[in-house]
């Protein structure tokens, strides 16, 4: 089965809290995943790109990327959340592509990772979109975590 066919769930976050609850409810509960991720690996995932948001990329997409991405895929990001099946590559994959870890390992690197989100104000430029406003950047994560943690089954 592939991440585009595979059974999801139906999510939306209103609050990076939200994900945070969502995924100790999952893990205390020994839900499993539906595509190729473990919970721990979707979890470490989460937090790396939000840790980026926070600490700034060392990379960017390529010109023509940014443009498009900007003029058209955020706002269609932000309206109906992200699709399954994007594979990362070049410096995306290297930064952001999950090695196994142990579920709990992954789930307290999310914690503090949404902690550093709730409570430092800096954000950097997203490699695809640009300089970005607080608020977008946490929008952005939430229909990033939608996207992921719809791979976790309910138990």
């Amino acid at each position: 089965m592939s991440t585009q066919t595979a059974n999801r769930r139906t999510l939306s976050y209103g609050s990076l809290q939200e994900i945070v609850d969502d995924a100790n409810r999952l893990t205390a509960a020994g839900a499993s995943t539906t595509g190729g991720w473990t919970k721990g690996q979707i979890f470490d995932h989460l937090a790396r790109t939000m840790d980026l948001s926070l600490d700034g990329f060392p990379f960017k997409a390529p010109w023509l990327f940014r443009m498009v991405g900007t003029y058209y895929y955020k706002s269609h990001i932000f309206k109906n959340g992200m699709s399954p099946g994007f594979k990362l590559k070049g410096p995306f994959k290297r930064a952001l592509e999950p090695e196994p870890i142990d579920d709990q390992v992954g789930l307290e690197h999310l914690q503090k990772s949404v902690q550093r989100m709730q409570t430092e104000e800096q954000r950097y430029a997203s490699p695809i979109f640009g300089e970005m406003t607080r608020d977008e950047w946490d929008r952005l994560h939430r229909r990033h975590a939608e996207l992921h943690m719809s791979f976790i089954a309910e138990p």
